[in-house]
Parts: structure tokens; C-alpha cells; sequence
């Protein structure tokens, strides 16, 4: 008896095959002077870009204000594809009453130092998550001249969802808890209204500052 081909597999298998193509390009481009940045509420851009080449750096922007989960996340991603993140630290002190948002100042900063020497990076941006983000193009130019690589901006939430459940893609434990998007424990919350509504609740601040 003749199986049918599974359909939604091969859909995912086609959206590997774009965005890996984007990554191979980028790595080939620039001669490897490209990282992966994650914030590490998933690892899906991360696994993309390891199934291009294991030699591709991921960094990782360590404000020191990470729910401890996110951490966790990190040390799983290292552990399961034999590498070791870069992790970018701000130079500013630790503070106990840091305010929503004052967290993130140093995010650009953080980037730069991430970018030294390199002249693209790749990210896990999605056009459907927020209005700003609708027009993102799969490949861009920063406002620092460096070229961003968004190889999953035309997935939609399904389809990430579905790429993570047929890769076993290790994800933040703080998803299973409801949480929609995952920045700094200070300007995250459970979602209120919509996607990324859990950031910066509260506030008309919409983004951290690396992708505007």
C-alpha cells in the first residue's frame, strides 16, 4: 500500500530550505564575519544556521537581568550542538531597582561590541509579531551599515511552532508558562493583548533598541 507524503512535514522541509539558504548565503558572503544573535527565547535560527555550518558564531546579549531559564536555555543549546555561545556583558553595574526598560539601554551598545569585526549578523525576527516589524525584508540593512539576515521573517507562528515540534528545537521552559515573548525579567510579563503585549506592559516602548 502507497503512503501519502505528509504534508506538513514537507512544508517544513521547504521552510528550511529557504532559510538555510539565506544563512549559507551569508556565511559564504562574508566570509564567515557573520554571527547568529539569539535572544534565546527559542533556538530555531540558532539550529538553522548550525545545520549550515557548526563553525557559525551565536552570541548571546547577557544584560544580567535574564529570568534564570533563559540562562538554562543557553547552557542547553551549548550543550546539544557542541558549542560555546559568545556571551556580550554591558558594562554598566548590576542594579536590584532597575526599571522596565533601563535594562535594554545598553542593548545597542551590547550589539556593537557583538558586531566588532564582523559585518552581518543573523536574527530570529518575524514579521508578524509586531506592526515595525511587517516590512522586514529577509535581508536588510541595519542603521550601523551592517547587513541583517532575518531568514525566518516570512514564517508565520505556525510555522515556527511546527519547525520546533519536528526538530525538537529547544525552546525557553518560560513558553510553557504562557509567556509569548521573552526579554529581560524587568520589562517581561505574561501577554496581555496580542503578541509581545508581556513587553514593556504598560508602556508605548515596543522595542529594545537592536531592531529599530
Amino acid at each position: 500500500m502507497q503512503t501519502r507524503p505528509d504534508q506538513s512535514s514537507i512544508h517544513v522541509d521547504v521552510l528550511a530550505a529557504t532559510a538555510t539558504a539565506a544563512i549559507e548565503w551569508a556565511w559564504s558572503a562574508f566570509e564567515g564575519r557573520v554571527c547568529v544573535l539569539s535572544s534565546m527565547q527559542d533556538s530555531v535560527v540558532t539550529d538553522l544556521a548550525m545545520r549550515v555550518d557548526r563553525r557559525i558564531p551565536v552570541v548571546f546579549l547577557d544584560t544580567g537581568y535574564h529570568f534564570e531559564e533563559t540562562l538554562e536555555t543557553v547552557r542547553r543549546v551549548e550543550a546539544r550542538y557542541g558549542i560555546r555561545v559568545e556571551r556580550i556583558t554591558p558594562t554598566r553595574p548590576y542594579r536590584a531597582d532597575v526599571e522596565p526598560g533601563e535594562c535594554c539601554a545598553e542593548k545597542p551598545d551590547m550589539l556593537e561590541r557583538a558586531l566588532h569585526g564582523r559585518d552581518a549578523w543573523i536574527t530570529g525576527l518575524q514579521r508578524y509579531e509586531t506592526a515595525e516589524r511587517a516590512d522586514a525584508g529577509i535581508i536588510d540593512v541595519d542603521r550601523r551599515g551592517a547587513t541583517k539576515i532575518s531568514p525566518i521573517a516570512q514564517w508565520s507562528e505556525a510555522d515556527r511552532l511546527a519547525y520546533i515540534e519536528q526538530r525538537r528545537v529547544i525552546t525557553n521552559p518560560l513558553l510553557d508558562q504562557g509567556y509569548d515573548s521573552i526579554g529581560c525579567e524587568p520589562c517581561t510579563t505574561l501577554p496581555t493583548d496580542g503578541a509581545r503585549s508581556g513587553r514593556w506592559a504598560g508602556t508605548e516602548k515596543t522595542e529594545c533598541g537592536l531592531h529599530l
